[in-house]
């Protein structure tokens, strides 16, 4: 159960960072003019909060019923940096500040390459702290 849950915050990722690369391939390639990216992009913007929810939950529900507890792995690390993501776009829905944006948007960067070592190497950490 765990995998799929694991799989499945892989894929809220994924859906949640796509209005950022949809927008930015469609003012690269098709200069702003692609209608069906945009209509993707409004649609995924609208439930881009909802899913940061359900990612929040599934992934300490994924990561106990992985572990069985809090143990030291690159999972925590992620789930970390997930809430400080989630919290300066939160943050910036709430004070409308710039710099939350940005810090937002930095974190998301480093949400994925944590993801990625997740995915890769998940005991990285139990050879730095071993």
């Amino acid at each position: 159960m765990y995998s799929i849950l694991g799989w499945l915050n892989a894929l809220l990722l994924t859906l949640m960072i796509l209005p950022f690369i949809l927008v930015r391939a469609n003012k690269m390639i098709f200069k702003g003019k692609n209608k069906g990216l945009q209509s993707i992009t409004k649609l995924l913007r609208k439930v881009h909060k909802q899913m940061g929810a359900v990612l929040v939950i599934t992934g300490i529900v994924h990561g106990y019923l992985a572990l069985g507890g809090f143990i030291i792995h690159t999972g925590i690390l992620l789930y970390l940096a997930l809430l400080a993501t989630g919290s300066m776009g939160f943050l910036f829905y709430r004070k409308k500040k710039k710099i939350l944006l940005q810090l937002h948007r930095y974190l998301a960067a480093l949400v994925i390459a944590l993801l990625a070592l997740h995915l890769i190497f998940p005991s990285a950490l139990y050879y730095i702290f071993d």
